[in-house]
């Protein structure tokens, strides 16, 4: 599920709104045609395999597209077998890394395992696959219920 144009858009201008409410109003302008296309096509330009990059509007990708790797991935839950595809993949590439001996990429390989996973899980939660952590409750203790 992609929530982009008009929810996104929608919370942009009414922030926008705030700001300039609590700011001279000289500060500010419409923004051109031309810039309002450019802000539209940065999230364009996040749609990646996986699904959406988050980053800020105006900002580059500091993780050189090593998107699993990111904390600004926020994964499709119909890409759930994709993940499946490529922790299978990470797996076969460190059984490799193992048997020759490459100690640097079974590093490397590890660290994406485990942000792999941490991906999978927040898609599996999205989907409603996995289960909701609600936390624990906690009981306070308070008055006497028994009125003495």
């Amino acid at each position: 599920m992609t929530v982009f144009q008009e929810d996104v858009i929608r919370h942009y201008q009414a922030h926008l709104a705030g700001r300039r409410a609590a700011r001279a109003a000289l500060e500010y302008r419409t923004p051109t045609t031309t810039e309002w296309a450019e802000f539209e096509e940065h999230f364009d330009k996040r749609k990646v395999e996986l699904g959406n990059c988050g980053r800020p509007y105006a900002t580059p990708c500091e993780h050189e597209h090593a998107c699993i790797r990111c904390p600004m991935l926020q994964v499709d839950p119909g890409m759930i077998d994709r993940l499946d595809e490529i922790n299978e993949d990470l797996i076969s590439r460190r059984v490799l890394a193992e048997t020759k001996g490459w100690l640097g990429e079974l590093e490397g390989i590890d660290l994406t395992l485990r942000f792999l996973q941490d991906k999978r899980a927040d898609a599996q939660r999205m989907a409603g696959l996995g289960p909701t952590n609600l936390g624990i409750p906690v009981v306070l203790p308070g008055p006497s219920r028994t009125g003495n």
